[in-house]
């Protein structure tokens, strides 16, 4: 992903937004549920341009984590499934709290103010969610999922040329963004590097974190 800015209009803007779906997808399935064999040999597959060499460190890390384990890839995949339960679930608290509520709510509560104003922004957005109450809706995999279909909603207005629409999720990703998203996923991603040794999760972690400058640096 380069830059992208909401001045631009035609092919480069909607070249950039095609490019943020892409990433947007691959990271909502990595922090949604333990990673499938499908999921990983797709990511083994990606073709990387030799001119962006230094870009995606952390997708190239994933992609090379999976080449490295392709030999014995059904049983590397089962490890990665306790890692992510490890990580991410407990059964105790686990080390990388994958809720929002848990680092903007002064008490590290879960279900808190915070999670309501997350579905507020939801709702606004014209979005229900099919799994309510069975999955927090301040889940890292759920924000992303909002966030892949804010940006899918900005693609489509922009390509029918529906300039109201178009500004209108454009300046909902923004709010979310700015308010909301970039204040929590950094310190998610820096628990998940401090508490796995697992090349496939620190390359999700980093590749997350490249994210979320990528926004930070072209003002949302």
């Amino acid at each position: 992903m380069s830059g992208l800015c909401f001045m631009n209009t035609g092919k480069r803007m909607e070249d950039e937004l095609k490019a943020e779906l892409l990433a947007l997808n691959l990271l909502r399935q990595v922090f949604l549920a333990e990673p499938t064999r499908k999921l990983l040999e797709g990511i083994g597959e990606i073709d990387f341009r030799p001119e962006r060499e230094t870009e995606q460190t952390g997708l190239r890390k994933m992609h090379d984590s999976v080449k490295k384990n392709e030999s014995r890839l059904e049983e590397w995949t089962e490890q990665l499934s306790l890692e992510f339960a490890r990580l991410f679930i407990g059964p105790a608290q686990p080390p990388a709290v994958p809720f929002a509520s848990f680092y903007l709510s002064e008490t590290h509560s879960l279900m808190s103010e915070e999670t309501i104003a997350v579905r507020k922004q939801y709702l606004e957005a014209g979005v229900a969610l099919k799994d309510l109450y069975q999955i927090p809706d301040d889940h890292i995999a759920i924000e992303l999922d909002f966030l892949y279909y804010l940006t899918f909603r900005l693609l489509e207005s922009s390509e029918h040329e529906k300039s109201a629409e178009t500004q209108n999720y454009f300046h909902l990703r923004k709010a979310f963004l700015k308010d909301h998203f970039v204040l929590w996923v950094p310190p998610f991603a820096h628990r998940i590097l401090e508490s796995t040794r697992e090349e496939y999760f620190i390359g999700a972690a980093w590749f997350l974190l490249e994210t979320v400058q990528y926004y930070a640096q072209e003002n949302y």
